[in-house]
Protein backbone atom coordinates (compact mmCIF):
# COMPACT_ATOMS: atom_id res chain seq x y z
CA UNK A 1 0.00 0.00 0.00
CA UNK A 2 2.64 2.02 1.17
CA UNK A 3 4.20 1.87 -2.71
CA UNK A 4 1.23 2.87 -4.20
CA UNK A 5 0.90 5.97 -2.28
CA UNK A 6 4.58 6.80 -3.29
CA UNK A 7 3.73 6.04 -7.15
CA UNK A 8 0.64 8.27 -6.91
CA UNK A 9 2.42 11.28 -5.08
CA UNK A 10 5.59 10.97 -7.92
CA UNK A 11 2.93 10.61 -10.35
CA UNK A 12 1.47 13.95 -9.10
CA UNK A 13 4.60 15.60 -8.36
CA UNK A 14 5.72 15.47 -11.17
CA UNK A 15 2.73 16.16 -13.45
CA UNK A 16 2.41 19.26 -11.87
CA UNK A 17 6.39 20.19 -11.97
CA UNK A 18 5.32 19.82 -15.63
CA UNK A 19 2.52 21.90 -15.98
CA UNK A 20 3.84 24.28 -13.90
CA UNK A 21 6.52 25.09 -16.66
CA UNK A 22 4.27 25.24 -19.21
CA UNK A 23 1.85 27.55 -17.50
CA UNK A 24 4.51 29.95 -16.66
CA UNK A 25 6.31 29.75 -20.89
CA UNK A 26 2.94 30.40 -21.76
CA UNK A 27 2.12 33.22 -19.24
CA UNK A 28 5.52 34.20 -18.97
CA UNK A 29 5.77 34.25 -14.99
CA UNK A 30 7.54 32.45 -12.62
CA UNK A 31 6.84 28.93 -12.12
CA UNK A 32 6.51 29.04 -8.59
CA UNK A 33 3.69 31.51 -9.31
CA UNK A 34 2.13 29.00 -11.92
CA UNK A 35 2.54 26.17 -9.77
CA UNK A 36 0.41 27.99 -7.39
CA UNK A 37 -2.23 28.59 -9.95
CA UNK A 38 -2.36 25.02 -10.98
CA UNK A 39 -2.85 23.81 -7.26
CA UNK A 40 -5.77 25.88 -6.59
CA UNK A 41 -7.37 24.69 -9.70
CA UNK A 42 -9.85 22.05 -10.74
CA UNK A 43 -7.80 20.14 -12.84
CA UNK A 44 -5.60 20.03 -9.90
CA UNK A 45 -7.93 18.33 -7.98
CA UNK A 46 -8.85 16.26 -10.42
CA UNK A 47 -5.54 14.79 -10.83
CA UNK A 48 -5.15 14.29 -7.16
CA UNK A 49 -8.69 12.63 -6.56
CA UNK A 50 -9.52 11.08 -9.98
CA UNK A 51 -12.51 8.72 -10.34
CA UNK A 52 -10.35 5.94 -11.85
CA UNK A 53 -6.33 6.87 -11.69
CA UNK A 54 -4.70 7.89 -15.60
CA UNK A 55 -1.00 7.13 -15.08
CA UNK A 56 -0.83 6.63 -19.22
CA UNK A 57 -1.50 10.72 -19.19
CA UNK A 58 0.51 13.01 -19.77
CA UNK A 59 1.60 16.92 -18.52
CA UNK A 60 0.27 18.09 -21.74
CA UNK A 61 -3.37 16.73 -21.18
CA UNK A 62 -3.40 18.23 -17.83
CA UNK A 63 -2.27 21.38 -19.11
CA UNK A 64 -5.11 21.18 -21.76
CA UNK A 65 -7.80 20.66 -19.63
CA UNK A 66 -6.35 23.48 -17.33
CA UNK A 67 -5.49 26.15 -20.21
CA UNK A 68 -9.57 25.19 -21.11
CA UNK A 69 -10.64 25.70 -17.90
CA UNK A 70 -9.24 29.21 -17.85
CA UNK A 71 -9.97 30.54 -21.03
CA UNK A 72 -13.28 28.62 -21.87
CA UNK A 73 -14.87 27.32 -18.52
CA UNK A 74 -15.12 23.77 -19.12
CA UNK A 75 -12.35 21.25 -18.42
CA UNK A 76 -11.56 18.95 -21.46
CA UNK A 77 -8.58 18.55 -23.54
CA UNK A 78 -8.49 19.64 -26.84
CA UNK A 79 -9.62 16.54 -28.37
CA UNK A 80 -12.58 16.50 -26.56
CA UNK A 81 -13.38 19.94 -27.01
CA UNK A 82 -12.26 19.40 -30.75
CA UNK A 83 -15.56 16.67 -30.86
CA UNK A 84 -18.05 19.03 -28.73
CA UNK A 85 -17.03 21.56 -31.72
CA UNK A 86 -17.33 19.18 -34.41
CA UNK A 87 -20.17 16.69 -33.17
CA UNK A 88 -20.72 15.07 -36.73
CA UNK A 89 -17.56 13.43 -36.49
CA UNK A 90 -18.78 10.81 -33.68
CA UNK A 91 -22.34 10.28 -34.78
CA UNK A 92 -23.67 7.51 -36.65
CA UNK A 93 -25.60 8.05 -40.28
CA UNK A 94 -28.66 6.93 -39.61
CA UNK A 95 -30.35 4.69 -42.18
Amino acid sequence: MKKNKYVTESFINAITKEVSILIAANDHMSTEKAKNLFKKSKVYNFLCFPPDYFYEEDPQYFYEMYENLEHKGIMVDNNQLYLMQNPQLYKLPTD
